[in-house]
């Protein structure tokens, strides 16, 4: 053992742009597992109101909606996501209904399931990874 715990380097998961999280946080593991676990309690009270402004067919609530969680992919590294969220956005000042978005709301919801899922299981390793280290 070389007794220096600095040179440990997180691996995530090859969906996340870590080039662009160490670009934010350089190697703050414990920040990062912070932003990680911030977006994870506020995530599904924000995928509620999306969903239920589509349901109501209430596009300017939906486009709010989205353009609230945009940005949280950013600072997860998923900056891919967060260009599929922008586009949806721009779907949405478009639409005249709800309906008109079908296609495209299913796939963001899926893709923003997908997401939660992903920050998720990188939380926790990263709860581990910072554990090993107190």
């Amino acid at each position: 053992m070389s007794g220096s715990n600095f040179s440990k380097k997180f691996i995530f998961n090859e969906k996340i742009d870590s080039d662009y999280l160490y670009s934010l946080y350089e190697d703050d593991y414990q920040y990062i597992e912070e932003i990680f676990g911030t977006t994870l309690a506020h995530f599904d009270e924000d995928y509620n109101s999306i969903r239920t402004a589509y349901e109501a067919n209430n596009l300017l609530e939906l486009k709010k909606a989205i353009h609230k969680i945009k940005p949280t992919f950013g600072f997860c590294g998923l900056p891919l996501v967060q260009h599929i969220c922008k586009e949806f956005e721009d779907f949405c000042q478009k639409a005249n209904t709800s309906n008109e978005l079908k296609s495209e709301y299913q796939q963001i919801v899926i893709t923003l399931a997908e997401s939660k899922e992903l920050i998720a299981t990188e939380y926790n390793k990263l709860k581990e990874f910072n554990s090993n280290f107190l």
